[in-house]
């Protein structure tokens, strides 16, 4: 049987023959154990210029003579278990419910210039009566809700985007992946999301009522369920519907392109220890995009939970005065802007932490990892 690997004796004298060999010699040279090689022609065969130099081909060969190398190595994701999902979704609920309880005043302050456009003449103005009347105690209206329902929801969010995203990348297949890459994760966020505004729908309307009358989550529950029943905290579904989908799926996709740009213009952000402001910048676009692409919806939703308010009457008290849709638009892009890129710098750190992150569901086969140190 002909070994796969020749000992270290065979190596030795086929180096032998090898430097007695005249350079311009072709053909072939035979060895022992019936084993034969077969020379390149001088121009091919690597040389370098003393033992301690790499190998190189004496032939000068054009740039990009064999195409051009990758911008990124080749990944795969690797399946993801149960327990890789439960994790994904426990990082979603904890960055969504820390980052929307820990803007809870400022999401106070929107609330009301949006409610009760008449009363306050800008944000400044608010803050001050708010405080002057209510006392400090009136920026943490809501917050149970807040706390409650946005971590069902940033649990729903970010993990059926992760789920969603991998099956129909999976159904359309690595080329068309790779080609359609923004519009399967456009499908994805939307399928995530009509699950997410289901479910916030009724957290969203104790808040708003919690806010507006300023009592506590518990009392804007029971006034919701008083005026309506259970029904009541689904009212303002649809617009709530038309409000999360624009929302989420620009925050998604443009943190996704921006984390992209970002790296492309400096590839150091790609290190470990500076991966926490890339999200941070990134994220802060991506609220910006989202809040300007969902600001409208949110006007509607607002005024579509005071009381005897529906998304028809909501619409056309818009189109009465449709400088209401500016309402509350600097606070909210302020609060969006901050939102969001503590959003994913939490649930970027949270995944690290938790073993789940982007690099350790993924496997990398880098050809030109040698090539490149």
């Amino acid at each position: 049987r002909r070994p796969t690997v020749l000992p270290a004796a065979d190596l030795a004298r086929l180096q032998a023959r090898l430097d007695s060999r005249p350079a311009s010699g072709t053909g072939g040279l035979s060895l022992d154990r019936g084993m034969t090689v077969e020379l390149l022609p001088p121009a091919l065969t690597p040389v370098r210029a003393s033992p301690r130099d790499p190998f190189s081909l004496p032939l000068r060969l054009l740039p990009d003579a064999f195409g051009t190398p990758a911008a990124a190595p080749v990944e795969r994701q690797t399946p993801l278990s149960a327990g890789d999902a439960a994790r994904i979704f426990l990082s979603g609920g904890l960055c969504g419910s820390a980052a929307h309880t820990a803007l809870v005043p400022i999401d106070v302050v929107k609330t009301r210039l949006q409610s009760d456009p008449g009363r306050y003449a800008g944000p400044i103005d608010c803050v001050q009566t708010l405080s002057r009347e209510e006392g400090l105690s009136a920026f943490t209206q809501g917050l149970a809700a807040t706390t409650v329902g946005y971590a069902l929801a940033g649990s729903l969010s970010f993990g059926l985007v992760e789920i969603f995203g991998r099956a129909v990348r999976g159904a359309a297949g690595p080329g068309n992946a790779l080609l359609f890459s923004v519009p399967l994760l456009v499908l994805a966020t939307i399928m995530a999301t009509a699950f997410v505004a289901c479910a916030v729908c009724p957290f969203e309307a104790v808040r708003v009522v919690a806010v507006r009358t300023g009592g506590s989550s518990a009392d804007a529950l029971r006034a919701v369920l008083a005026r309506g029943g259970p029904g009541a905290l689904f009212e303002a579904l649809p617009a709530n519907v038309l409000k999360e989908v624009p929302f989420v799926v620009a925050k998604f996709i443009t943190f996704d392109r921006a984390s992209a740009a970002l790296l492309a213009a400096f590839p150091d952000v790609a290190d470990a220890s500076l991966s926490g402001t890339l999200s941070l910048v990134a994220g802060a676009v991506a609220g910006l995009a989202a809040v300007i692409a969902s600001h409208p919806a949110d006007v509607v939703f607002t005024k579509s939970n005071k009381d005897g308010g529906t998304l028809a009457s909501a619409i056309a008290e818009v189109r009465e005065a449709p400088e209401l849709l500016l309402q509350g638009l600097g606070p909210r892009l302020f609060f969006g802007a901050l939102l969001v890129a503590l959003q994913f710098y939490l649930y970027t750190q949270l995944r690290g932490i938790l073993g789940v992150s982007k690099a350790d569901l993924t496997l990398v086969w880098d050809a030109l990892t040698v090539l490149k140190t």
